[in-house]
């Protein structure tokens, strides 16, 4: 029999009686669980954008070069410095997994370094070093903070990219949690992951997505299994259906690919960078006002929450690139409702 087959057709059916005690045992289990929900971590727009639950899939949408990698690396380390002072859930210690195909290992630990000491990104990538001593003692730190990574290392080149189909991701997954009690999972991103074997089954047309298909069901169904919050990146169609033309949010049905993307998540963010469409120092309609492009400006849209939790809203945030981190632009208007 295969996973599709049921037995009996009536356990499709919920009586009233059995929805009630459902409910009721679903309400008790997220009671208990609602401690170990995991914010982003950016100050103004945490309390609008509600915590990530166990058993919850997050999606962040965004167009190639719009800073998604950047930001999901961004968001894992603030779950991972969160998780390190919050309650724990049993013995094991806690600890974030983050799952890459598009940056190497080392270009994660750099970006670590200069959030968390006083070289820069673009420095490391550069091979400059302006203290080797402080980088070494700022190496110690970033090793006590709880991520463990899932990815591609210069130091391991018997290991391929077409290896990381999200099968042996998630068996990677299981070896983490027989020591670690994992309280979030980070995936960057969606369509970067390798085409899985039994995919290749399909027409070559189908191909990509069906697996985008596939493999946004599984992460759900994984967020379920670990009881942890999902967070996965998803590339955005290059032709959004902005209903601002000049501003280009995607919007909950851009991911490319499939509309299951929509379909399964629970919460849905997106975010453009301006100067990706326009020439820094342009100016574009925001709102009831306007804003001027410049390199650093980053838009963050609360695109979808369930649960009765409020949507809608704009940030106008701020990337430094230079140490990795976003934060809301506090001398622009701090929400803007679309």
């Amino acid at each position: 029999m295969s996973q599709r087959d049921l037995e009996r057709i009536d356990d499709l059916i919920y009586t009233p009686a059995e929805t009630a005690t459902i409910g009721i045992e679903s309400s008790k289990k997220v009671s208990t669980y609602s401690e170990y929900g995991i914010p982003l971590g950016i100050e103004g727009i945490d309390g609008y954008f509600a915590p990530v639950m166990p058993g919850q899939l997050a999606v962040m949408l965004g167009q190639t070069s719009h800073y998604k990698s950047g930001l999901m690396s961004f968001l894992s380390e603030n779950a991972a410095k969160y998780i390190s002072q919050a309650p724990g859930r049993d013995a094991r210690p806690p600890a974030i997994v983050y799952i890459s195909t598009e940056d190497f290992i080392e270009e994660q630990a750099y970006t670590m370094f200069a959030r968390n000491g006083a070289e820069s990104v673009r420095g490391l990538s550069a091979g400059e070093i302006t203290d080797l001593k402080r980088l070494e003692q700022t190496a110690i730190s970033v090793s006590g903070i709880p991520i463990y990574r899932i990815g591609l290392s210069f130091a391991r080149p018997a290991i391929m990219y077409e290896q990381l189909y999200l099968s042996n991701l998630i068996r990677a997954v299981d070896i983490i949690a027989e020591k670690r009690d994992i309280r979030g999972i980070f995936v960057d991103y969606l369509q970067a992951l390798p085409i899985d074997p039994e995919v290749y089954k399909a027409d070559i047309s189908q191909q990509r997505r069906l697996q985008v298909r596939q493999d946004i069901y599984r992460l759900k169904q994984a967020a379920a299994y670990y009881k942890t919050p999902v967070w996965v990146a998803v590339q955005a169609k290059q032709n959004i259906s902005a209903i601002n033309s000049q501003i280009k949010l995607p919007g909950v049905y851009d991911g490319e690919e499939s509309s299951s993307i929509a379909q399964r998540a629970d919460r849905i963010i997106s975010i453009w960078l301006p100067k990706m469409h326009y020439l820094p120092g342009s100016q574009i309609r925001l709102g009831a006002g306007t804003l001027t492009v410049d390199e650093n400006i980053l838009l963050f849209k609360v695109t979808k929450q369930r649960g009765g939790f409020p949507s809608g809203r704009v940030w106008i945030c701020r990337v430094d690139y230079e140490h990795g981190t976003v934060s809301v632009d506090n001398n622009a208007l701090s929400s803007i409702p679309f």
